[in-house]
């Protein structure tokens, strides 16, 4: 599958559905600061049984390469279930 074209630099916003703990929004949060960045992900809509929360981020991207490694170190965080 061919990937867009994006322009650089771009604001990108994820939206980060996980399992609502604690340790998997550490996770996040530290994900986040490992990459330079200062933002918190804010919490918004929790699952009817509680057990997944989504969170959001929009986030200030100057390449492709920051962008795949933000995503990749996401995906890699234990109680990720999907990335929007």
């Amino acid at each position: 599958m061919k990937r867009p074209e994006l322009e650089f630099p771009l604001q990108w916003e994820y939206k980060i559905i996980a399992a609502h703990s604690s340790e998997t929004y550490d996770a996040i949060c530290g994900v986040v600061a490992e990459h330079g960045f200062s933002h918190t992900p804010r919490a918004s809509n929790v699952s009817r049984n509680g057990k997944y929360i989504t969170y959001s981020l929009c986030l200030h991207m100057t390449s492709r390469e920051q962008l795949d490694g933000l995503t990749r170190a996401f995906a890699q965080c234990e109680g990720v279930k999907y990335l929007l």
